[in-house]
């Protein structure tokens, strides 16, 4: 049984664990009033983004005649043949073509202290990895956040860049090399496609990893519109539809590659602030217990002196 200075410096140390971890949990909530608000405003603009590359795609293909539609037909039945698309020859971020080579950009945090977020995020990318794999593709993995990297290190994977430090509140020129490591690899036929696998931030007690393609990039079809006074704008594009898009598809990877980042971030202070409050109310449990231990210890300290001192005194009566 430990004595009560034994479990008195434990009771010390629990407490001085208990502080940190509050102070950390407070410092984690502050901050993730922020991040929410940086991530929830950052969405709409990504999304309406997407709907602005749809319609310019659907501006620029050709008109719906008969003519036109049969040869399309053929066109795309020659590119279903040989594995590319019809938006290949729009611009070289739309090209599809057969997959022998995939890159993966994996986000992770810097830091620890955040439960199982980084763990569950790395066990996804993995899967999706070993799972081309064993398709007989090759895979060639962008790390980002320190987690990644020494995850990385320890298994058999080709790394072509790291990334570190980007910081709480990255602005998005801290974003800029990422995105041009992936689309430099796309546009040179390093990779034949590029998925970005982060931790989707649900809500505070919720963060999925999410595996989502990034190159080439795809544009959203276009949705029938009712005929009536809401039917969709007809948007007037300068100099012309084509420019727009050749200057709007590497700003809509660095949108997309920011997003995911913004989802990271929020992750991370929503899952440090909870594992910070559950180690809180851990010690306080465990604080709990050392103190019951320490009265049963010092009860029978008393105990034992009372009976030294009754055989004492029977014996010098």
């Amino acid at each position: 049984m430990a004595t009560q200075r034994e479990i008195r410096r434990r009771m010390g140390s629990v407490r001085n664990i208990r502080q940190i971890t509050r102070a950390m949990e407070l410092i984690a909530v502050t901050r993730l009033r922020r991040a929410q608000q940086r991530v929830l405003a950052s969405r709409p603009y990504a999304e309406k983004m997407h709907q602005v590359l749809g319609d310019l795609v659907e501006r620029i293909s050709p008109p719906e005649t008969e003519e036109a539609v049969a040869l399309r037909a053929a066109q795309e039945a020659r590119d279903e043949e040989h594995g590319y698309s019809e938006t290949s020859a729009l611009h070289p971020l739309l090209e599809r073509r057969p997959v022998s080579r995939t890159g993966v950009i994996l986000l992770t945090t810097d830091r620890g202290l955040c439960g199982a977020l980084n763990s569950n995020t790395i066990r996804t990318g993995l899967q999706y990895i070993y799972a081309r794999q064993n398709e007989g593709q090759q895979v060639e993995l962008v790390a980002v956040g320190r987690k990644g990297i020494q995850a990385a290190g320890r298994l058999p994977l080709t790394v072509t860049a790291e990334f570190s430090a980007l910081g709480d509140y990255p602005p998005l020129s801290r974003i800029s090399p990422i995105v041009r490591v992936a689309t430099d690899a796309f546009t040179s036929r390093q990779v034949d496609q590029v998925v970005l696998v982060y931790p989707r931030y649900i809500s505070t007690m919720r963060q999925e990893p999410a595996v989502v393609p990034l190159l080439p990039i795809q544009p959203p079809e276009k949705e029938a519109q009712p005929e009536g006074p809401h039917r969709e704008v007809d948007y007037i594009y300068e100099p012309s539809p084509r420019e727009v898009l050749a200057e709007i598809l590497p700003r809509f990877v660095e949108v997309q590659v920011y997003q995911a980042v913004l989802e990271l971030i929020a992750s991370e202070f929503s899952a440090r602030m909870v594992a910070m409050r559950n180690a809180t109310d851990n010690a306080g449990e465990l604080l709990d217990d050392l103190q019951l231990g320490y009265n049963k210890a010092r009860q029978s300290t008393i105990t034992r002196e009372i009976i030294e001192i009754s055989a004492g005194a029977n014996a010098l009566g």
